[in-house]
């Protein structure tokens, strides 16, 4: 992505709110840009959602759909680029994803990434289908490899709750607090989530299936290098952290269903998760009660990863226009 965004020489300083995917991956593109960044968090990344992603670049039907058509296409770029480097927790994936009701054109069929399966492709069940030429991220692996960067970078990462983006030091203040901006900037449109996985080991697959035609029971299977993550829920309103023993269940008999090779295979961990969801993403540009710049990136809504790069790179635009 060299070259999109012009580069400046300050000396102002910029704090990121937020260690999670967005959070991480915003402050990788400030000090790109060459600004001064610190991070300040809740909790450093084994403790945020974003390591219980199933986190793959894939489609997704989150709003705004220009914007994110856009972000994901950036990402999907960023992406490829970092998959070179074999220790980053990236790598290529490809996936088939099914409807049972056939959703009609979708924006992601106009992309050179994804192709709609023939009719001779899809199971008996299915009406609609598609081919995927995406990525797998295994966010323990890729969280902390971005971590490392940034501390190499002179980044400092502190643990601290934010209840006021005021009483921050910084020049310019960027909010990645995900669900927690509920509260922090009275964002009434935000609410949770619920999502859990199940990781299972890993009988010798090497591409993802998903059946996306109900969407609070997305069923899929998706390989990382050591374990499979079977998936998944989209629970809105519930925000239980403990796993629910039934849905686990209803996860392992979906992924049996979808890739019988995980039918009988060593269960490793149950994680769940609270997504910060919200009607559209929001990346965009406000002013503080002291007159000072705040620019907004959160409520993904599970598309964190997926969007990374492309709502960074929007968030390094906003930032130099502030000032």
């Amino acid at each position: 992505m060299a070259g999109r965004r012009a580069v400046y020489a300050v000396a102002m300083h910029v704090t990121v709110v937020g260690a999670g995917v967005s959070g991480l991956t915003t402050a990788a593109a400030l000090v790109e840009a060459g600004w001064s960044v610190d991070i300040v968090a809740r909790g450093r990344h084994p403790d945020t959602v974003s390591v219980v992603a199933a986190a793959i670049w894939t489609t997704t039907t989150a709003e705004p759909q220009v914007r994110v058509r856009q972000w994901a296409l950036t990402t999907r770029e960023r992406f490829a680029t970092i998959a070179a480097d074999s220790s980053s927790g990236i790598a290529p994936l490809m996936q088939r994803e099914f409807e049972r009701v056939d959703p009609g054109p979708l924006w992601w069929e106009s992309t050179p990434f994804v192709r709609r399966l023939g009719d001779h492709e899809l199971p008996p069940e299915y009406a609609a289908g598609f081919e995927i030429d995406g990525f797998i991220v295994e966010p323990p692996i890729y969280l902390d490899w971005l971590t490392s960067r940034l501390v190499d970078q002179g980044v400092t990462i502190t643990t601290n709750a934010v209840t006021s983006l005021e009483d921050l030091e910084a020049d310019v203040i960027v909010n990645c607090a995900g669900l927690a901006a509920r509260d922090l900037v009275g964002d009434d449109t935000m609410f949770p989530i619920r999502g859990q996985v199940v990781a299972v080991a890993n009988p010798g697959i090497n591409e993802g299936v998903s059946d996306e035609s109900d969407a609070d029971r997305v069923a899929y299977v998706y390989p990382r290098s050591r374990e499979v993550i079977l998936g998944g829920a989209r629970q809105v309103g519930n925000q239980v952290t403990s796993p629910d023993d039934d849905l686990t269940a209803r996860i392992l008999s979906d992924g049996a269903r979808l890739d019988p090779r995980v039918s009988d295979v060593e269960v490793l961990d149950v994680r769940v998760g609270l997504r910060p969801g919200r009607p559209e993403v929001r990346v965009e540009a406000g002013v503080l009660g002291d007159g000072r710049p705040v620019v907004h990136n959160y409520g993904h809504s599970g598309a964190g990863f997926l969007l990374s790069w492309g709502c960074a790179l929007d968030v390094v635009d906003l930032v130099t226009a502030a000032i």
